[in-house]
């Protein structure tokens, strides 16, 4: 084959050429040194299609990073909100802490009464001191760079429990189904 001016191989424009080329708009094969679909590899014609193709990608790129910024901030504020949730429920559990502590005070003296709610007394504020550290930890901790963390110290552990929740979670949603 020989080359043009414009340094390419076949197409060079001439119809009756000896390298067997097409003309320009590569209206069909003469010898088939054209390659298959007729595609005519003359300038103009490659770089009108890639500034189209990079545009649609652009905004593809550009629309899944919204979409993306989007995800963040619903996962954000459903994290603040549920850490708000958790705060008010330790609250909630303090204050009926004092009060049943408050009525616990006033029983009849019995030392049984007064252990049964010095116990349960520590039991809620355990759990309201466990809520209020998750939900210091959903507000400040980085819960990916945690379970990941997990994961590599503990697969077991942590195939273990998914398994359970896997399982509450169906019997949950299956609920009466049976």
């Amino acid at each position: 084959m020989e080359r043009n001016a414009d340094d390419m191989f076949g197409a060079t424009g001439n119809v009756g050429s000896s390298t067997g080329g097409t003309s320009s708009m590569g209206a069909g094969m003469a010898d088939n040194t054209q390659p298959a679909g007729g595609l005519d590899y003359s300038a103009g014609t490659a770089s009108s299609t890639t500034p189209s193709t990079q545009n649609t990608t652009a905004d593809l790129k550009a629309t899944a990073q919204d979409k993306l910024g989007q995800l963040r901030d619903k996962t954000k504020n459903l994290q603040s909100s549920l850490a708000d949730r958790l705060e008010q429920g330790a609250e909630k559990i303090r204050q009926r802490n004092q009060s049943s502590t408050l009525a616990g005070a006033t029983a009849d003296g019995s030392g049984s009464v007064a252990v049964a709610t010095d116990d349960r007394t520590k039991m809620q504020d355990s759990v309201a001191r466990g809520m209020e550290k998750s939900a210091d930890w959903l507000r400040n901790g980085d819960l990916k760079a945690d379970i990941e963390r997990q994961v590599r110290e503990n697969p077991g552990r942590t195939l273990l429990v998914a398994l359970g929740v896997g399982y509450l979670l169906g019997k949950a949603f299956r609920g009466g189904n049976r």
